[in-house]
């Protein structure tokens, strides 16, 4: 599959979850109740590492609180090591809106050594299973999570793999199949997933507890 024909097939549109950060905008209460429509559930960015807060993470989250849509929350990482993960895990779970159905790892950036790689995701992991019994899902391209974090990503609760031209070849729950999906609500082009493992279907991601393991 292409990716036009991949964003523009009726059943990517009927489930078709985008995920959304500062780059999309301080979100109006005409897009967010014209967005619930139209999507399945959204993912937000709440940090991009401990050092910089999503500036409308809150204001966002809110809306989709207000009008009811299901959303997660992201923590894009900038560790660079196990112990910095296990702070910005923190940080994170901290920071994102209690009525996040499920916490994310975007770890698609290397900043530990390659040997410290696995360890640090590790450790990111284990903070957030401490912190709560939320879903915790791991994300990335495939090419950078088999390189970086093949032994790691294999505890998350689901995997959320990126990748454009086809679906993934590894364990996929949830395929980032677009880069550039319009969402009319928002009359923007935004990253688009659709849930690729029926073994958790949408009542998975946004209820329920997480029973099943990311290699299932």
């Amino acid at each position: 599959m292409t990716l036009v024909s991949l964003a523009g097939t009726s059943a990517h549109a009927a489930t078709a979850i985008p995920d959304i950060s500062e780059w999309q905008g301080k979100l109006t209460d005409k897009q967010v109740s014209g967005l619930k429509s139209q999507v399945a559930f959204v993912i937000n960015r709440r940090q991009y590492g401990i050092g910089h807060v999503d500036r409308y993470a809150s204001h966002n989250t809110a809306l989709y609180t207000k009008y009811g849509i299901p959303f997660g929350e992201y923590d894009f990482a900038t560790f660079s090591s196990p112990a910095r993960a296990k702070a910005e895990a923190k940080t994170f779970y901290q920071r994102a809106n209690p009525n996040a159905q499920f916490y994310v790892l975007d770890y698609e950036a290397l900043h530990t050594s390659r040997g410290q790689s696995n360890a640090a995701v590790n450790a990111w992991y284990n903070e957030m299973h401490h912190l709560t019994n939320k879903k915790l899902v791991f994300y990335s391209y495939q090419s950078f999570a088999t390189s970086y974090a093949n032994q790691a990503r294999k505890k998350f609760d689901a995997q959320w793999i990126a990748n454009y031209s086809k679906k993934p070849t590894i364990q996929t729950d949830l395929w980032q199949f677009s880069n550039h999906k319009y969402f009319p609500a928002l009359k923007k082009h935004v990253d688009a997933s659709s849930i690729l493992n029926s073994k958790k279907p949408l009542n998975w991601w946004i209820g329920g507890t997480p029973n099943a393991s990311a290699n299932n």
